[in-house]
């Protein structure tokens, strides 16, 4: 893990008087699954928005694999290497779970049947081969959060974004989500998680960085985390899962 795939410096991103995030650095080793953490309002999903060129930061510089990517357009990031879920999961409802994966697929193969292909086998990991002919829209909310990583999947990311995929998930669908996860991280993509439910951070996290009022308050293994009095206080004793 001593690669650097990404590299946060300074980051500042404002909305009005309101400082979302405040000179946020960190780094991400290739192979690594960092956990990001903090209260509502903390600027985790804000901080994800600048890494992937959704947002323009005021100050600070984001660099992937050594190349300085601040302020670079969605798609340019997306075709980088950097691939995200979002915390509200909208599949295309009137596309099949297997269409849904291969117009994301296209984007990296423009045959059809190499994207079909790659789609089927992206839908094996995830758990989802079964249901590969439903439409999406009559997926359960699990279906859902699965498809939606096999959709940034598609794009054939090194670097994979999760906000928040385990939130609404039972206990058993969340460990069973872990499993999965661990298992893509297996196959060499590295990770940052935006969650809340703490049995998902905890078991899948190498290291954690916590965020509270825009601001980086800790950081290391999710030990280091937990025992952390600062931590405890802004968030782990607010009674999260």
């Amino acid at each position: 893990m001593e690669e650097r795939i990404l590299e946060v410096r300074d980051v500042v991103k404002r909305f009005g008087g309101l400082v979302a995030v405040d000179h946020v650095s960190m780094d991400v080793y290739r192979g690594e699954v960092l956990g990001l953490i903090g209260p509502n309002g903390a600027g985790k999903t804000t901080l994800f928005n600048v890494i992937t060129g959704i947002y323009k930061p005021e100050e600070g510089t984001v660099r992937f694999k050594g190349m300085d990517i601040t302020g670079l357009p969605p798609h340019q990031v997306a075709k980088l290497g950097i691939a995200r879920t979002f915390q509200l999961v909208r599949p295309l409802k009137n596309f099949t779970v297997l269409e849904n994966v291969v117009v994301g697929a296209l984007q990296k193969s423009p045959n059809l049947g190499d994207a079909v292909e790659k789609s089927l086998e992206i839908l094996e990991l995830v758990g989802l081969y079964e249901k590969r002919n439903v439409a999406s829209g009559s997926l359960t909310l699990v279906e859902k959060k699965r498809l939606e990583v096999a959709r940034a999947l598609a794009l054939e990311p090194e670097l994979l974004l999760l906000d928040e995929v385990a939130a609404g998930l039972r206990p058993k669908e969340v460990d069973a989500l872990v499993d999965m996860l661990r298992e893509i991280n297996k196959r060499g993509i590295t990770m940052i998680m935006v969650e809340h439910v703490m049995r998902a951070v905890m078991n899948l996290s190498h290291r954690i960085v916590v965020l509270h009022h825009g601001r980086k308050i800790a950081e290391g293994t999710p030990q280091e985390v937990a025992n952390n009095p600062q931590v405890i206080e802004a968030y782990l004793g607010t009674g999260v899962e």
